[in-house]
C-alpha cells in the first residue's frame, strides 16, 4: 500500500500547501522570459493546468492498468508503476533550478499515471493474494493507504516542514521515498495466484 493507493492521496494533498509558491513561480518564470508579468487570470489559468494534469494523468493510467494487469502480471505492474513517480519527482525536484513551470505539470501528469494504475491493480493485487478469511480485511486496507497517504501529505507540507517557499520543489519530490520504499519491499512478495494460473497457465506456481 506504501506505493500504492497511498501514493493517491499523498499526491492530492502536497500539492496544496505550496498553491501560492508555485504560482509566484510562475508569474517569476514568465516574467524573465517575456519581460511583463502574468495577469491574475492567466496565472489562474496556468495553475488550472497545473492540477488537471493530475486526473488527467489518473484516467491515463486507469485505462492501461488492466492491459498492464494482464500482460505483465499484477506485482511487475506496480513495481514498474514506480517509475512514473521516481520521473515525475526528478521533473518537479529541478524545475525550480530549470526555471520550468511546465516541468510541474508534466511531473503532475505522470504522479497522475501513478495513482491510476495503482488505485486500480494494488486492490486487485491483494484481493487475489489474500487468503479467503482476510480477503475483505486486506482489501480494505487500499482505503486506510489512501486516507493515511492524504494526512501525511497534509503533514509533510507544512511550512515548518516542506512546505516552506524555499523547499516547495522538495514537498512535490517527496513522493520518491514511498516509490523507494514498494521498489525495495515488494519483490520479495509473491505473484498473484489467479494471474499464474489464469493469465499464464502456470498451475506449479500458483500451487
Amino acid at each position: 500500500g506504501i506505493g500504492g493507493t497511498f501514493q493517491y492521496g499523498y499526491n492530492i494533498s502536497i500539492i496544496n500547501a505550496p498553491a501560492s509558491y508555485i504560482q509566484g513561480f510562475m508569474n517569476t518564470t514568465w516574467l524573465e522570459r517575456m519581460g511583463a508579468p502574468l495577469d491574475s487570470n492567466m496565472v489562474l489559468l496556468l495553475w488550472s493546468f497545473t492540477v488537471s494534469a493530475y486526473p488527467l494523468g489518473g484516467l491515463t493510467g486507469a485505462v492501461a492498468a488492466g492491459p498492464m494487469a494482464i500482460m505483465l502480471g499484477r506485482k511487475m505492474s506496480l513495481l514498474l508503476n514506480n517509475g512514473f513517480v521516481i520521473i515525475a519527482a526528478a521533473l518537479s525536484g529541478c524545475s525550480r533550478m530549470a526555471k520550468s513551470f511546465e516541468m510541474i505539470m508534466l511531473s503532475r501528469f505522470f504522479t497522475g499515471v501513478n495513482a491510476g494504475v495503482s488505485m486500480n491493480i494494488q486492490p486487485m493485487y491483494l484481493a487475489e493474494s489474500a487468503p479467503k478469511k482476510l480477503r475483505g480485511a486486506v482489501a480494505l486496507t487500499s482505503a486506510s493507504f489512501t486516507a493515511l497517504g492524504l494526512v501525511l501529505g497534509q503533514v509533510v507540507g507544512l511550512r515548518e516542514l516542506l512546505g516552506g517557499e524555499e523547499s516547495w520543489p522538495f514537498l512535490l519530490a517527496s513522493n520518491v521515498v514511498p516509490a523507494l520504499i514498494q521498489l525495495t519491499a515488494l519483490p520479495w512478495f509473491p505473484e498473484s495466484p489467479r494471474y499464474l494460473l489464469i493469465d499464464r497457465g502456470d498451475k506449479e506456481s500458483c500451487i
